[in-house]
């Protein structure tokens, strides 16, 4: 048991170093684990990726952003009558285009396959571009 206990205590205080390197917070350069350690593999996992709901057209241009208001960094833009892969919906900035006001965002993947945000207004279906109640971000 002592064992077992100093082991997950070592696993412990290694995955903290390495999430402190990722985040730049470590106490100083000496504290981080060396690139040839096994602990720096996981300094650089891949991220984890939204789930892809479905696809979805949007009807007409529209910005792709880095979240879901009108002001935050633009990403790029989703393009009419193109069909992008869908994650979920979250309420954001209201907006009011078309002659319809919704404050419902899609977390969706533009085509080059980055997550970002867009308005719902300009997705077809319904005011949640047909996604379900469950598909909430």
């Amino acid at each position: 048991m002592r064992t077992l206990t100093k082991r997950a205590s070592v696993a412990l205080a290694t995955g903290a170093l390495a999430l402190a390197g990722v985040l730049g917070t470590a106490g100083s350069a000496a504290a981080a684990p060396a690139a040839a350690e096994p602990t720096a593999r996981a300094a650089t996992a891949d991220p984890v990726l939204p789930p892809v709901y479905g696809y979805r057209n949007v009807w007409k241009d529209v910005n792709h952003r880095l979240y879901a208001d009108g002001d935050s960094r633009k990403l790029g833009t989703l393009y009419a009558n193109t069909s992008y892969a869908v994650s979920c919906w979250k309420y954001g900035e209201s907006v009011t285009a078309e002659g319809t006001t919704n404050n419902v965002w899609i977390l969706v993947r533009n085509g080059g396959g980055v997550w970002g945000y867009s308005s719902a207004i300009y997705f077809s279906g319904n005011k949640y571009a047909n996604l379900p109640a469950s598909a909430r971000c």
